[in-house]
Order: C-alpha cells, then sequence, then structure tokens
C-alpha cells in the first residue's frame, strides 16, 4: 500500500467536507483527494484498510481507498488541526475563532496571520510559502472581540490604540507547542494585527544546513566559514528571503560541533535555541540597545556572536573589532546581492582594510517556492528561455517542472520553500579589490565569471533543471539582479 507524508500536504476545504468530524475522528481517517466519487483517505500503518474502507462506504456515497500515513503521530495531529473536537463555548465568540485561526493557519503552513481592518469589518489574510491569501471576512463585532483577545493574550495594553505595540503569545493547541510575535499599529479603521508563527514542533529538525537548499558548492563554502576561529559572515537579502533561519541553522550546527559560548543579539528573539545565549534588545529604551548589549556582550567571554542585524557604522565597527579579537561573528545586512555586502560596509563608515581583514563570506539568498510532487507537470524549455538561463538549447533530454495545482497542495501548485544562494568567499584577489574600492560589477566579475562560482540566477537555473522551482519563481525573485 502507499505511504504519503501528512506532514508535507495542505488538504482544501471541499475535500475535508467529504467527512463529517465525527466521522473522521471515528474511522481515523483522514481525506486527501476526491474525484469522481472517489475517495482517498491516509490511516495509520496498525489500521485494517478493509475495516476503514467498510466503515466510510457505509455511510458516505464514496468509493474509498486508502493509503498509509507514514507517522501516525502526524496522522493523530492532523485530524485534531483539520477537526478540532468540539466544545460547549460558542463556536462564534471570539476565543473561539482565534483557535480556529490557529488551526487553520498550522493546516495551510502558513507563516503569517493578518487581521486587516475595513470601513465595515474586516479580512483575514494569511501569508503561505511568501504568497498572501485570502482567507475569510469578518463582521465588526467580532472583529473588535478578537483584537481584544489577541492583545490580552500578548499582554498588550488594550486600551492603547493609538501607536504601534508588540507582544508575544506561547500556547499550546491540540499537544502542539505554538509560539507567536503580535504586532499592532493602527490604521484609518483601527488596529491591524500581525501574528507571525515563530516555532511549530519539529521546527528544529528544518532549520538544519541540510535542509536550506544549499548546493554542494555552496555548502562547503558555508561549512568552511563556519570553521573558521574569527572573521565575519554576513547574509543579506530583502525581508522575507530566509536569513533568519540560515542564520539560526549555522548556530544549530555551531552548537552541535563545537565546545563554544554562543550569544546572540536579536531584535526580537525569533525562535529559542537551545545552548544559546540569546539576548532580546528593545530599541524603544536606552537601557538595552543593540549597540549595548553588543559592547557588553564582549565582556562575557563568548567565542561566537550572532547579530540580529548590522544597521549603523557603530554596529559594523563592534562586529569587526570583534572579528579582529578572535571572535565569529554571524549578522545580516540590507544589500541586493553578495558584492553589494561588501561595498555597504564601506558605506556605513567601515575603513575598507578592516573589511578585507575580517570579512570570511558574504551571502545573498532568496526564497522560491518548490512545486508539489503530487501534480507536477514537465516540458521542454523553448529558446528564448534557454538563452535566458544558459541552458543547451540542442540538449534533448532538457525539462523543466511547471505547477499545476491539486488536492495535495490547497490547489496552489507549490509545496514548501527552498533557499537560493550567491556566496563570495574573501580571498587574496578580493581584499586587494576591497582596498582598491572596487565597485559591485567588479566583485562579480572576478567571482561569478573568473571563478565561476555560482550567481543566484546560476543557481535559480540549477534547481529548475533538478526540479527543485519553476522558471517564474527565479525570475521572480532574481529580475531585479539582471
Amino acid at each position: 500500500m502507499n505511504t504519503i507524508s501528512i506532514r508535507k500536504i495542505s488538504i482544501p476545504d471541499e475535500v475535508l467536507r467529504c467527512l463529517s468530524p465525527q466521522l473522521a475522528h471515528r474511522a481515523k481517517s483522514l481525506p486527501l483527494t476526491c474525484y469522481d466519487e472517489m475517495l482517498t483517505v491516509a490511516i495509520s500503518s496498525e489500521a485494517d484498510p478493509l475495516e476503514v474502507v467498510d466503515a466510510l462506504e457505509n455511510e458516505t456515497n464514496y468509493t474509498v481507498q486508502c493509503v498509509v500515513a507514514d507517522d501516525t503521530n502526524d496522522l493523530i495531529m492532523a485530524l485534531k488541526r483539520y477537526y478540532p473536537v468540539q466544545t460547549q463555548e460558542d463556536q462564534n465568540s471570539a476565543t473561539a475563532l482565534f483557535d480556529i485561526l490557529l488551526n487553520r493557519a498550522l493546516q495551510l503552513r502558513a507563516s503569517d496571520i493578518h487581521i486587516v481592518p475595513e470601513e465595515a469589518g474586516g479580512n483575514i489574510l494569511m501569508r503561505i510559502d511568501g504568497a498572501i491569501r485570502f482567507d475569510r471576512k469578518l463582521d465588526s463585532n467580532i472583529l473588535t472581540e478578537l483584537t481584544a483577545v489577541i492583545k490580552i493574550a500578548a499582554s498588550i495594553d488594550i486600551a492603547e490604540k493609538r501607536a504601534p505595540l508588540d507582544g508575544s503569545i506561547t500556547t499550546v493547541l491540540n499537544g502542539e507547542n505554538i509560539d507567536l510575535r503580535v504586532a499592532t499599529i493602527p490604521t484609518i479603521h483601527g488596529e491591524h494585527i500581525t501574528l507571525r508563527l515563530l516555532t511549530q514542533d519539529h521546527g528544529e529538525e528544518l532549520e538544519q544546513i541540510d535542509s536550506l537548499g544549499m548546493s554542494d558548492v555552496h555548502r562547503k563554502m558555508f561549512l568552511q566559514a563556519l570553521s573558521d576561529p574569527n572573521g565575519i559572515i554576513l547574509l543579506s537579502g530583502p525581508t522575507g528571503s530566509g536569513k533568519t533561519t540560515t542564520l539560526y541553522a549555522a548556530l544549530r550546527r555551531l552548537r552541535q560541533s563545537t565546545a563554544k559560548h554562543i550569544v546572540s543579539i536579536e531584535d526580537p528573539v525569533e525562535k529559542p535555541v537551545d545552548g544559546v545565549t540569546q539576548i532580546k534588545v528593545d530599541e524603544n529604551s536606552e537601557r538595552l540597545t543593540f549597540n549595548k548589549a553588543l559592547r557588553s556582550v564582549l565582556r562575557h567571554d563568548p567565542d561566537i556572536i550572532m547579530i540580529g542585524e548590522i544597521r549603523d557604522s557603530e554596529s559594523g565597527d563592534i562586529a569587526v573589532k570583534s572579528a579582529l579579537t578572535g571572535h565569529l561573528v554571524l549578522s545580516t545586512l540590507h544589500t541586493n546581492s553578495a558584492a553589494g555586502v561588501l561595498t555597504r560596509l564601506v558605506n556605513i563608515g567601515i575603513a575598507p582594510f578592516l573589511v578585507a581583514s575580517t570579512l570570511r563570506l558574504a551571502i545573498a539568498q532568496r526564497l522560491v517556492r518548490v512545486p508539489c510532487p503530487h501534480c507536477v507537470t514537465y516540458r521542454r524549455p523553448s529558446s528564448a528561455e534557454c538563452m535566458e538561463f544558459g541552458w543547451d538549447s540542442e540538449d534533448d533530454a532538457l525539462k523543466v517542472p511547471c505547477a499545476v495545482g491539486c488536492s495535495f497542495c490547497g490547489k496552489k501548485g507549490y509545496a514548501g520553500r527552498i533557499g537560493l544562494y550567491e556566496m563570495i568567499s574573501i580571498d587574496n584577489e578580493l581584499r586587494k579589490m576591497i582596498l582598491k574600492n572596487a565597485d559591485e560589477r567588479e566583485f562579480e566579475q572576478y567571482v561569478f565569471e573568473q571563478k565561476k562560482h555560482p550567481s543566484l540566477r546560476a543557481d535559480g537555473a540549477a534547481k529548475i533543471l533538478a526540479g527543485k522551482t519553476t522558471i517564474e519563481e527565479v525570475r521572480n525573485v532574481t529580475t531585479d539582479n539582471f
């Protein structure tokens, strides 16, 4: 019998409605697809398929077939998410609605929930694999109650409605630990609330370097830089490009492979990491700013320092001095490319000789969606596409994936995301170029043309041919760079 990973699918509402909550729980069966009166359900490896088929066919009008969930615990958790147990509580209450929204976000693997007020009522939006998706509309009364419920749970002042506020929620839903970062901001129609799902069960295993999608070349460069006893590793990219995930994966690797004192300075602390001293700074208070925390940390004997972001010349100067005094420093910088990291450090006031002597690795990254393995199709690329991505148009074996959409991916055509990377490892030639104040184009010509290291676009082209993403996704995230 076929097996399936429940954790990697997103089931649309029309399929869920094929079974009542009571029947799904009683039969311990999760509906996956429904085509032409054929219902496919997932069952545990311990269940008897014949008994499940008999039970479901006797109580529904469908012909039923079974597949086995590869993890029984995942199946049990999915049943709780998709079919929450009804309680005596009024299901129209704001508290119940909050639980429903969290369940929904977990079902769809959403990273953010947006509660957006409008002139009359408001909308619930969810960000799934980087794309915003409308979920439902709320009337004014329930929206007001939901806002109060969330602010109370996040320990936010419910009376303050005219200033941006931040908080956090840690809760357990259906036996699963959920951490949320809450941010509110006043708008002309009320408070816009954004909930970011920071941690879920299985989160740590998804933040390993091997799970980031780096090519063998990039993975080798990254691990080599992490093995250096001192220096600076900088990641760049726009908001939502996966920089924090890469940093956390690096911290987990360093925690496992070295007996080092690791300290992180973050605003806010996105996720707790065992074995790392994590410091939350507050830029709205003079008591613990980024730069004060960074200066103080150096007196606590760290071996490795992770700084959430190099924001100005002061934080950059402290990071450089930390690297010069024997520390390995990991941080982020807002630039569009890896070459931009080299010039940006000089632009914010770091002396070129300090950049040349401390920088070990500059990384630029983006996130692209992965085609759903259950519905992906393949086609030959056109001649124009071959020219665009540097493929051999005479190669008859060339195939590129196309996103379609099915019940397993919630009709989106994609399931999950993977990183695109370009890396610049600083060698003696690059140090000479930094000292000569070379521009970004000169750095790129040396690294990507002379040394033949893969750029973002080249990494994307390779991942397209490997079936890991689509042409459209790579175009979306690399057009501005070429």
